[in-house]
């Protein structure tokens, strides 16, 4: 192990593993809260001035990038820092997809205008327009697809190989089943028009589509929830389409899926004279800094630094690729589509207006009651 960088002693290695969830690890999970990490981040930042910190893991040593300068180097377009093969799309033009998705989703949310709304009954719909997305019509109702997915990422998280193996062999054959059908409209689809594109990297790029729509969910729930409870910012999201994209980035930011990003180094790299091999995982704990201490808005709704311009000066607000665009814009029109025709009541008040949001999230507490709107001919947000 390098001994130039600080390196975090044992115990703050098993402290940081306890606390900041690994990538791939979703942190609403029950009593878990990521930002409990947010205090040791400041003490060793403080220690060792803001540098870099080699902590342990179970594949080897990590680098633990603190400071917003070394976050900024570790997320740049540059090709030293690279995502998983896995997490990468490959550059298909699904722009030309929007119109159809965005169709796809206000459909799809017209079930959700009615009774009590949780995330059980909304991630349902959710994934039945992420299937119908990427697969067609014809996948709508595989709910087996999803939950083969899900049950991949979680023998991937702990290295179970073996069931790993047993599901991906049903998971591979339902996949492609349904991109033999081709839809028009959906990215099977534009797949199959797409000169050059090996199967293989239509499999995984199909695969890539599906976890990233699917992982939206929570998201989407932690929005519509934020909508019940706070009634002038929900008003204002009826009417503005940009208004209520900027509310989905919110409860993105607030919650954020990916709590911890993570690259590993294509080459050797230089840390403050320190050389690391290729091949060492870095990780960036976007969520602690989304949440700082120092940002006026850091633990309530705050929609309007979106659109205001005070976000754009934060490294973690950059605008994403086509891909995430793609994906908000969906997510966007979703919420419309429950928003435009029900007005959505919290159940409890886990969420307020009146105190700071919590840090983390037990999803399966979050409902809300949706109430048919009184007024006829109100103006609804047009996607853009």
């Amino acid at each position: 192990m390098p001994r130039s960088l600080p390196r975090a002693t044992v115990l703050e290695s098993l402290r940081l593993a306890s606390t900041i969830a690994r990538p791939g690890v979703p942190h609403l999970m029950p009593g878990r809260d990521p930002l409990r990490s947010r205090a040791l981040l400041a003490e060793l930042e403080s220690r060792y001035g803001g540098r870099p910190v080699l902590v342990r893991g179970r594949r080897g040593p990590a680098l633990l990038v603190i400071s917003k300068r070394d976050a900024l180097r570790v997320l740049s377009e540059g090709g030293e820092y690279a995502q998983g093969v896995e997490q990468r799309p490959f550059g298909l033009p699904t722009d030309v997809l929007r119109p159809t998705f965005i169709e796809i989703a206000r459909e799809e949310a017209g079930e959700l205008t009615s009774g009590v709304v949780d995330h059980d009954r909304l991630n349902a719909q959710w994934q039945r327009v992420a299937r119908r997305c990427v697969y067609g019509d014809g996948a709508a109702g595989d709910v087996e697809l999803t939950r083969l997915l899900a049950g991949l990422t979680r023998a991937g998280r702990w290295r179970d190989r073996r069931r790993q193996d047993l599901l991906s062999g049903r998971y591979g054959a339902r996949l492609i089943d349904h991109l033999r059908r081709a839809e028009p409209g959906s990215l099977a689809g534009l797949i199959a028009e797409t000169p050059g594109l090996a199967r293989s990297r239509g499999l995984m790029q199909a695969a890539f589509w599906l976890m990233g729509l699917g992982v939206l969910s929570p998201g989407l729930m932690q929005t519509l929830a934020l909508l019940a409870a706070h009634p002038a910012q929900r008003k204002s999201a009826r009417r503005d389409a940009d208004y209520l994209r900027a509310c989905l980035r919110e409860g993105l930011r607030l919650w954020p899926p990916v709590p911890t990003l993570s690259r590993v180094t294509t080459t050797r790299t230089d840390w403050y004279g320190t050389t690391l091999p290729a091949g060492t995982t870095v990780l960036v704990p976007v969520a602690a800094h989304q949440r700082s201490l120092r940002l006026p808005y850091a633990n309530t709704f705050a929609p309007e630094v979106w659109l205001d311009g005070t976000a754009a000066n934060e490294w973690w607000a950059r605008p994403g690729c086509d891909g995430t665009h793609l994906t908000l814009a969906v997510g966007t029109a979703f919420l419309a589509g429950i928003v435009r025709a029900a007005r959505p009541k919290p159940v409890g008040r886990l969420l307020s207006p009146h105190r700071p949001l919590p840090y983390a999230l037990n999803l399966s507490r979050l409902r809300v009651t949706m109430r048919p709107l009184r007024i006829h001919g109100a103006p609804t947000p047009a996607q853009n």
